[in-house]
Order: structure tokens, then C-alpha cells, then sequence
């Protein structure tokens, strides 16, 4: 049988793993943290291959906070009362040194 070593736990890893589990592999995943932090919590497990525009290119950061009002627009966050849902955002906006 023919082994494979996954190194992280998110959801790129875990996803790798299920499939090559599927295929006929034995899968190892090493993972530094539990499961409950990293950028696949922060990410709500949102995969992207790439970023099209820059985060450093004028605008994209006001563009992307005026997307966040729009129900049609691809950045659309639902407006809720929900004290974690707060969290989850702040953790975007807080530098690590700050939490």
C-alpha cells in the first residue's frame, strides 16, 4: 500500500487526505495545532488557488469592505447579531500582536 505524509491539518490537507484515502492510500496528517485554530478557521474554510488583485493595489481594501454590504457581490457577508460571527471578523481587522 503505498503511503503519503500530509503536512496540515486545514482544509487543503484534510481535503488531500479524504481523496487519496479514497484512491487506496494510508495517510498520515501532521498537524502543529489542534484543529480549532489556523487559517482554515479564519478562512471558514474558503480555498483559494490566488488572489487576482493584490491586497497592496489602491482600493482593494475599501472595494472589498463596500462588497461586504452587497448581497450580489463576491465578498457578501450576511449582517447578523451573533457575538461569534463579530469574533470571526475581528480577526481579520486585529493585528496578532493586539489579540
Amino acid at each position: 500500500m503505498k503511503q503519503v505524509i500530509i503536512i496540515g491539518g486545514g482544509i487543503s490537507g484534510l481535503c488531500s487526505a479524504y481523496y487519496l484515502v479514497k484512491e487506496g492510500y494510508e495517510v498520515k496528517i501532521l498537524e502543529k495545532n489542534d484543529l480549532s485554530q489556523g487559517a482554515s478557521v479564519i478562512n471558514a474554510g474558503y480555498n483559494t488557488p490566488r488572489h487576482i488583485i493584490p491586497l497592496a493595489a489602491p482600493g482593494v481594501i475599501s472595494q472589498g469592505i463596500k462588497w461586504m454590504w452587497n448581497s450580489s457581490s463576491p465578498f457578501y457577508i450576511k449582517p447578523r447579531l451573533d457575538l461569534d460571527f463579530f469574533k470571526w471578523v475581528l480577526n481579520f481587522s486585529i493585528p496578532d500582536f493586539f489579540k
